[in-house]
């Protein structure tokens, strides 16, 4: 919470701040990665919370380091898509300054987003705020664990899009205590709510129902085809071809990976390569499996194999197969 020297009554036309961290499949936007979990905190000018809201966000390819973001694909299979989001989100960013701990890479997913729907939206350098350059600035340190010790703020779900923004939240309240004078607070208000009346409206798009992470699956789900037994495993049920009982690969079988394993795929690769089989780099009708990061992955390799009708299975049935060994 803000200090009591915070010069409340200066900004009490303003809407205040609006904390935001993304989970999402890698690092460059432009590269394809994607937004799939947003977590939001709205901030008051004096650094008070007010409210909070989170979503997965379904993205219809593979979801990358699930080791990071402990999320499933199998848990996003009921999420909205982003452009499900857009308006709401919309209400919930115009008139605020965008804050984010490395707000340049927050930022560009934001922006990555909304222009995959047509629409350019006003958060640029005047309207958005880094916690983590401000940090470094007036306590020295950058990261938010290091800034979350320093200040005693529990993040006990670090990685978890609203556990994060909650953090960052609690920091900007501690940031704004460290140095109430600050010129930015003013200026990058002002111009959040000037930059609030250009926010397209996004009327074309029919908004869903927000599902944040805990409503659904477990964290850290483990699915293998065919003895699924985690909760929220029923919620995929038929999303994948069955895998033929007593399953075995045989010499000379094409195999296709997809996702990042926890195995280097140049070692699977090798390892799968020296039994006999044939690791193949597309999906055709030809390949007798497909084995990936996470079975309920929507990559482009995994929607073509339910399309052909080829199991996918987990990478640990695969290391099982290997321990079984391969007919001849």
């Amino acid at each position: 919470m803000g200090s009591s020297l915070f010069p409340i009554l200066t900004y009490v036309n303003s809407k205040g701040y609006a904390v935001v961290d993304f989970e999402t499949t890698g690092l460059n936007p432009a590269r394809g990665d994607r937004a799939i979990e947003i977590g939001l905190v709205h901030v008051a000018p004096d650094g008070t919370l007010e409210d909070e809201h989170e979503t997965l966000i379904r993205v219809h390819r593979d979801i990358g380091a699930q080791w990071i973001h402990h999320i499933s694909a199998v848990e996003l299979i009921h999420a909205p898509e982003f452009e499900g989001i857009a308006r709401e989100l919309r209400d919930l960013l115009a008139g605020r300054v965008f804050v984010a701990h490395n707000v340049a890479f927050d930022s560009k997913f934001l922006l990555s987003e909304y222009r995959r729907l047509g629409a350019d939206i006003p958060v640029n350098s005047h309207t958005m705020l880094c916690t983590m350059k401000l940090s470094r600035s007036l306590i020295g340190v950058g990261s938010l664990a290091d800034c979350c010790r320093e200040f005693g703020i529990d993040n006990e779900d670090a990685h978890s899009a609203l556990s994060d923004a909650h953090a960052t939240a609690l920091l900007l309240g501690r940031l704004m205590d460290a140095d109430p004078e600050w010129s930015g607070w003013r200026r990058r208000l002002d111009a959040a709510e000037e930059a609030g009346e250009h926010w397209p409206e996004l009327t074309s798009f029919e908004r869903r129902e927000w599902l944040p992470r805990r409503s659904h699956v477990e964290n850290n789900l483990q699915c293998m085809i065919g003895g699924a037994s985690a909760i929220g495993a029923d919620d995929a049920t038929g999303f994948n071809p069955p895998l033929p009982k007593d399953f075995r690969l045989h010499v000379g079988d094409k195999i296709v990976l997809t996702g990042s394993m926890r195995q280097r795929r140049s070692d699977w690769e090798a390892e799968l390569e020296s039994m006999g089989l044939e690791v193949r780099p597309s999906v055709t009708k030809q390949v007798r499996l497909v084995v990936a990061a996470d079975p309920y992955s929507e990559s482009t390799k995994a929607r073509k194999a339910r399309d052909y009708g080829i199991p996918i299975v987990a990478e640990h049935w695969l290391e099982q197969a290997m321990v079984n060994g391969i007919d001849y």
